[in-house]
């Protein structure tokens, strides 16, 4: 499996490429922390329409629950160079995909506190990956559950398994993994 690195600037140009395939205008856009916080920032750059309302979830595995990162490992990690990063990285993917256990996952609570007296037709999602689709499965869950008449798509930057339980609507990179500039194994351009 290959492994991208996104720079900030390949990473902003990227959600544009994202942003243009949408086929519809949401009303409401939530982003999946903590990646999809960052694609729904380039989004709310790149909107024009300012009655959309922008919503975030946390949503995490308890396997990933209090990972801090330390600045002991982004140090160590800066040492090692992306040969080993990437393999490192994929070996990873693999066993989070073969391990992926829904039950694993908390429960999620959305809350609009929005003054807006239209019906909510069309709502996104956004995140920065799409893995197993577990996560994403049930912000629309919980999301469909809420507003039954709208319309849910979802985009992601990477849908890195094509045998995920679930298809994002909208995807750039395909089983590929993204190292992001947030990601604790990111270098910055000087370094690597």
């Amino acid at each position: 499996m290959k492994v991208i690195t996104l720079h900030k600037i390949a990473f902003e140009r990227h959600c544009v490429e994202l942003f243009s395939k949408l086929e519809s205008n949401p009303d409401v856009v939530v982003g999946i922390l903590n990646g999809g916080g960052y694609v729904l920032e380039e989004f709310k750059k790149e909107s024009s329409n300012g009655g959309i309302i922008f919503e975030t979830v946390k949503l995490q595995r308890s396997s990933t629950k209090g990972v801090k990162q330390s600045s002991f490992m982004k140090n160590l990690l800066n040492l090692l160079p992306y040969s080993i990063l990437n393999r490192a990285r994929v070996s990873e993917h693999q066993k989070q995909i073969k391990a992926s256990d829904r039950s694993n996952l908390q429960d999620v609570e959305i809350d609009f506190n929005s003054t807006k007296k239209e019906p909510i037709k069309d709502i996104l999602i956004l995140d920065d990956a799409l893995d197993s689709g577990q996560t994403m499965q049930s912000v629309v869950k919980v999301l469909s559950n809420k507003f039954p008449q709208a319309s849910i798509k979802t985009a992601v930057l990477a849908w890195t398994n094509s045998e995920s339980i679930m298809t994002p609507d909208y995807y750039i990179f395909k089983n590929e993994l993204v190292r992001f500039p947030w990601s604790l194994d990111y270098k910055t351009k000087r370094h690597g």
